[in-house]
């Protein structure tokens, strides 16, 4: 496991001296030393909450993973009907966004309503 972790954060370190070096040289452009630069930062982040988690998590059983399946399920209905309100309201020149606002709410929303909905089916209980 360690190892494990420890190949996860070598990656990150050369994603992001990749993304440095681009940067200082000039070499790349600024999308992908961004790319790189953020890349490396998000993997040394997970596997630094990795390092850092104890145990396992909690113990998953049949009616945890049908929890999380739905909540998962209800994100994706959701987040496509905030698609298809967008899409129309952009039609019907109600609305004028930018790609980069539709793509963070859409990725907000998404993460956001799969914990609320999970959150909610493990308070009732169960999904049927």
């Amino acid at each position: 496991m360690r190892r494990r972790i420890r190949l996860w954060v070598i990656f990150g370190f050369v994603f992001l001296a990749i993304g440095l070096i681009q940067h200082l040289t000039g070499i790349g452009s600024d999308a992908t030393t961004g790319m790189f630069v953020t890349s490396g930062v998000v993997v040394l982040v997970f596997a630094g909450a990795r390092a850092m988690r104890e145990d396992e998590g909690p113990e998953q059983d049949e009616r945890t993973r049908r929890i999380g399946a739905y909540g998962i399920t209800y994100s994706w209905f959701i987040t496509l009907v905030y698609l298809f309100v967008l899409f129309w309201a952009e039609n019907m020149g109600l609305l004028a966004l930018a790609s980069t606002d539709v793509i963070l709410s859409s990725i907000l929303l998404m993460a956001i309503s799969a914990k609320v909905s999970q959150w909610w089916f493990f308070r009732q209980g169960d999904v049927e």
